[in-house]
């Protein structure tokens, strides 16, 4: 190919690729939140035996106002290896979440969640290829910034990790505010998704 040639190639992938991006690119959607807004107050992880309930986190709104969950990012971290990225899930469509209200995330197929579940996370913790983080902590964040990190020991393998008392992203920070909520109904342990929880001793 000569010269004129080469540039009359070169001027028509030029032309292609603006056709092709005539759209400017999406905005991140990051909602306004500031640290504390949103609390990490339950964790069920892997039961034994497995149960329909799976395993999830529960989020309480203690921003005084409604928030649209879209855009939050959550991470699961190891305790082990506090440098790792860890496992981080989106949450990808519109979610409601009134004030005081709590709102669960599940390991599951977000197309077909369960009835306690608001959002399935499946796609994206699967695409990690990793196991759910036995001794780790939970992280709330937005647009980078961190609204809540909630820390746990061995989760209990019947039942959840729970929060006791009143939800605040301060209280959390102490393994003392924790407490396993063993609670049976039928053959399961299913702890108090989207409610408040138990008090602990």
């Amino acid at each position: 190919m000569g010269y004129d040639g080469a540039v009359r190639a070169a001027g028509l992938v030029v032309m292609l690729a603006a056709a092709a991006c005539a759209r400017e690119p999406a905005e991140a959607v990051c909602p306004a939140l500031v640290a504390g807004d949103l609390v990490v107050t339950e964790v069920r992880g892997p039961q034994v035996p497995e149960d329909a309930s799976g395993a999830w986190i529960e989020l309480y709104n203690a921003s005084g106002g409604p928030i649209d969950l879209l855009g939050i990012r959550v991470r699961f971290r190891s305790l082990q290896d506090a440098k790792a990225a860890g496992i981080p899930i989106l949450v990808r469509r519109s979610l409601a979440a009134a004030a005081r209200s709590y709102t669960v995330l599940g390991l599951f197929d977000d197309a077909d969640p369960p009835p306690h579940v608001d959002y399935g996370f499946l796609g994206d913790f699967s695409a990690h290829e990793r196991a759910w983080v036995d001794q780790g902590a939970v992280e709330v964040e937005t647009c980078g910034a961190l609204i809540d990190h909630a820390p746990y020991d061995l989760l209990p393998d019947k039942g959840t990790h729970s929060l006791g008392g009143a939800p605040d992203a301060n209280r959390n920070d102490l393994p003392a505010s924790w407490c396993t909520d063993a609670t049976q109904v039928g053959a399961t342990f299913p702890g108090t998704p989207r409610s408040q929880n138990i008090r602990c001793p």
